[in-house]
């Protein structure tokens, strides 16, 4: 009204026409200017709404948690930190939601900015709003090599819970199901890598241009008949000597290991002994020399390839590292001397945990020492797209499509060290200070190929195992010390969660 009123004196004024239609001119022109300014502003609040909005559903969306409450209290904690100072620092978070089945998180900020000009023709507030949603998924492929241990000493408790081995399980396959969703299927690619002492490649690769194996054969022995004794000589017995003992207690004790995993015996200590000599009935002892010997039927003991390979070696009598241009050589025994065979990369998650649950740490009395050299070369093979393996997709130089990753697990050191026949033996500490050579130059090599390496030490206490546990890893980030089964569990989570990469999805 108060415009109106000033409107209608400029206009009953007939003096100075000139300065009245000039400053009629004036006034729309002056609006107008004030609308961009308002509308500027407006775009940049919603713009700094965006910009805060989206980094927050990211920062939320990174974390391992999928409680709706904790994600939604993630997200309004860092739109609050990332939109203070900016030209939406009155924004607020308005909606939030997770749907848990497709990992996506939903989120609405907004505000109204009141404008400085436009309320002159009657807009008082201007409402803008700001939405995102991110999901967990793959940005690209992800193609993972878990290289486990399952040697012999897996099988002992770290903290009188359940075996080691039990707890790998678990954790492996929690990764498992974090990585290999619904969302990301067919991006993601996993391959279990199980070593001990030599690795398992499986039997269905015989015949394989990468592989040399033997034919099957059998050795038979031929039978010897039976053979009489000789002369029987007895002599009269009529004395016996007589040994008792009294007190003393029973102990447990180490008698030997066997992949660092202790074999008890007992004894009786402290004891007080006498031993005499007593009169007895007269008797005849009687012996035959030589003695009789029974027939022995033929034996054929049979010779078969179980999927175990040798070591390749190469000059000065170092592992041959990964994509060999030999072929591995496959070995006969007469019982299986290597543990589970190797699960080539597959976009199953059932596959993958079937390999996971199958996992043992010995077969009969083969109960198999520590040789993470042999394991880390598999960890490549199965990685690259060349033979041996070729499920793997080329090499990409960021590391992104593909974005390749190993996890190496090992629960102690290296007790055994490579001969130059490819074999193994046990090892001293200098002839150890070769095969942790070994290992970290499988790590170098795998390095140069852009292959994340994520290396987990559960339970290890031996100083050399850990520094090259640290050294073989990408960065201190991707090295963990689990020095408890709960540890190892929120090991894998917390690389699930780094290989669960997360993008805008709209």
């Amino acid at each position: 009204m108060r415009f109106k009123n000033l409107f209608q004196k400029f206009l009953s004024n007939t003096r100075g026409n000139v300065a009245i239609f000039t400053v009629l001119t004036m006034i729309p022109l002056c609006i107008a200017a004030g609308g961009i300014l308002d509308v500027s502003e407006l775009v940049s609040t919603k713009e700094a709404t965006q910009n805060a909005l989206d980094a927050a559903a990211l920062y939320a969306s990174a974390s391992t948690s999928s409680d709706p409450v904790v994600l939604q209290t993630l997200t309004t904690n860092a739109f609050n930190v990332n939109i203070n100072g900016t030209a939406g620092k009155d924004s607020v978070i308005q909606s939030f939601s997770y749907d848990a089945s497709k990992k996506e998180i939903s989120v609405v900020a907004g505000g109204t900015y009141q404008p400085a000009f436009a309320k002159i023709i009657g807009i008082s507030q201007m409402p803008y709003v700001a939405t995102t949603k991110t999901t967990r998924q793959a940005d690209g492929t992800l193609e993972v090599a878990l290289v486990l241990d399952n040697t012999w000493s897996m099988s002992a408790s770290l903290d009188g819970t359940s075996s080691k081995i039990s707890v790998l399980k678990t954790a492996a396959q929690n990764l498992i199901s974090t990585i290999m969703t619904t969302a990301n299927a067919g991006n993601v690619k996993i391959a279990v890598v199980p070593y001990a002492d030599y690795v398992n490649v499986g039997t269905g690769n015989r015949g394989s241009s990468w592989l040399s194996v033997p034919a099957d054969y059998s050795v038979t022995t031929a039978g010897t008949p039976a053979v009489p004794g000789g002369p029987i000589t007895c002599v009269t017995i009529s004395t016996k000597t007589t040994t008792t003992c009294t007190g003393g207690t029973t102990e447990t004790y180490i008698a030997s290991y066997t992949d660092g995993v202790p074999n008890y015996a007992t004894r009786t200590v402290g004891q007080t002994c006498t031993t005499k000599t007593v009169s007895v009935t007269p008797y005849q002892s009687c012996t035959q020399s030589p003695a009789p010997k029974a027939a022995v039927a033929p034996k054929t003991t049979n010779y078969t390839w179980y999927g175990c390979v040798l070591n390749l070696v190469q000059g000065r009598g170092a592992i041959q590292l990964p994509d060999p241009a030999s072929p591995y050589v496959g070995t006969l025994d007469t019982s299986q001397k290597c543990l589970n065979p190797i699960t080539p990369l597959t976009t199953s998650s059932s596959v993958a945990n079937a390999a996971i649950s199958s996992l043992v740490v010995n077969i009969g009395s083969y109960k198999p020492d520590t040789y993470i050299p042999g394991g880390l070369v598999w960890g490549v093979n199965v990685l690259s797209p060349g033979a041996p393996f070729t499920d793997g997709a080329a090499y990409d130089p960021k590391n992104k499509m593909p974005r390749k990753a190993i996890v190496l697990m090992t629960d102690g050191a290296n007790t055994e060290y490579l001969l130059a026949t490819g074999k193994l033996s046990t090892g001293t500490t200098a002839q150890l200070a070769k095969t942790y050579a070994d290992q970290l130059a499988i790590c170098n090599y795998a390095k140069s190929k852009n292959i994340e390496i994520y290396t987990i030490g559960f339970g290890v206490t031996d100083a050399t195992s850990l520094s090259t546990l640290q050294s073989c890893a990408t960065d201190a980030s991707h090295y963990f010390d689990a020095s408890s089964s709960a540890a190892l569990l929120a090991a894998f989570t917390t690389i699930a969660g780094k290989l669960e990469n997360v993008r805008i999805s709209s």
